[in-house]
């Protein structure tokens, strides 16, 4: 495994698989063999679009398998969210290592059978593609907060704030999703709350809606807040820290998005705002922290460390490739097994909007491997 490029199959060739196929082109582990849709116009645009040979271009993973004189290694799933459940597991059941595109699933249910499946087959490595947590300027946040320990001693708190106006509409399947902004753009979000804090999120009380003057057929705007904790301090709430959320796909006006991580003895904020990514740093000089100084801080793109300087999908692929070599031993850090913990938060949304109440979390994943 070690002394060969490993071959990916990329299953749903929309606009997002695209950057898949960027990523699998440039990282030296590996290569696009092979294709799935169930658009057979699209596949006959293979070998120009996607440069695999018209042979490579399939309908189902079965059928690529079994055409196949070389033997796969991965499949990246980036097909609409009602189908990761079902074909994560059939890939698994092929004997596939497998990325799956975000939301992970459309229940709570259907998000615990995909961690047991995963847990079955502890020689395959899973993923979720929550790689925003892999920017570069996300990472630099982080990295700051590890190597500023002693300094800036514990998170007290956390904002996260994400605006943005795709107009009157999304395009394509998207469109119809049920709570649009929560199932497609939110995981990204409440994955990289659990990133940076390194903590769970145990309770949340939530509303999830559409303005009134929205054309949305779905929910395109989340207000959250959010309890986090250790897993030792699940059920101690005086251990636990809070985080607010909002996030909006039709906010008008300015638009930006920002971190605020306070902590005892100072902050650390992100700001992206007109093409501009911005980490700043503030470390207080007295208790109550009236005294401080404020400085940029650099941004990095060696994520975890990495020597290569991967970020993004190429990160992510990196980690893949290891747990590959590993035989499963080390599993990709969104594996099925955590990431379900970040697609709990925006279970845990939903039941809070439609029965009013704050809901605690780690009921979903009792009982589960994890």
């Amino acid at each position: 495994m070690k002394n060969r490029v490993k071959r990916a199959i990329i299953v749903g060739i929309g606009g997002h698989a695209h950057a898949w196929k960027k990523a699998l082109a440039i990282h030296e582990d590996w290569c696009l063999a092979a294709i799935v849709d169930t658009n057979t116009d699209k596949l006959e645009n293979a070998p120009s679009t996607w440069g695999v040979p018209e042979t490579h271009a399939y309908t189902t993973m079965e059928e690529a398998i079994h055409f196949s004189e070389e033997p796969y290694d991965l499949a990246i799933i980036e097909t609409p969210t009602f189908s990761h459940h079902v074909l994560a597991m059939e890939a698994i059941d092929l004997g596939l290592n497998v990325i799956c595109e975000k939301n992970m699933a459309c229940s709570v249910d259907q998000g615990r059978q995909m961690v047991k499946a995963a847990h079955a087959h502890p020689e395959l490595c899973t993923a979720i593609g929550t790689q925003t947590r892999y920017f570069a300027q996300n990472w630099t946040l982080k990295k700051y907060l590890l190597e500023n320990k002693d300094k800036l001693e514990e998170i007290t708190s956390l904002n996260l704030t994400y605006l943005y106006n795709w107009g009157k509409t999304r395009q394509g399947w998207r469109r119809w999703l049920k709570d649009l902004f929560l199932e497609d753009m939110a995981p990204h979000h409440l994955d990289l709350i659990r990133y940076l804090t390194d903590m769970d999120v145990v309770q949340v009380k939530a509303v999830n809606f559409k303005p009134s003057f929205s054309y949305f057929k779905g929910s395109s705007t989340t207000y959250a807040i959010l309890a986090l904790a250790k897993p030792e301090n699940y059920d101690n709430p005086d251990n636990w820290i809070y985080a607010t959320y909002r996030g909006d796909w039709q906010k008008k006006g300015e638009l930006y998005h920002r971190v605020d991580m306070n902590c005892v003895g100072g902050e650390i904020n992100l700001l992206e705002k007109a093409g501009k990514k911005t980490v700043s740093a503030t470390l207080f000089e007295d208790p109550e922290g009236f005294k401080y100084q404020t400085t940029e801080v650099q941004n990095t793109n060696d994520v975890e460390f990495n020597i290569k300087g991967y970020t993004s999908e190429l990160y992510l692929l990196e980690e893949m490739s290891k747990g590959i070599n590993s035989k499963g031993k080390t599993q990709p850090s969104t594996n099925f097994k955590d990431a379900f913990k970040s697609f709990a938060i925006t279970q845990g949304i939903i039941e809070s909007y439609e029965t009013n109440k704050a809901v605690f979390l780690p009921k979903y994943w009792k009982n589960l491997p994890i």
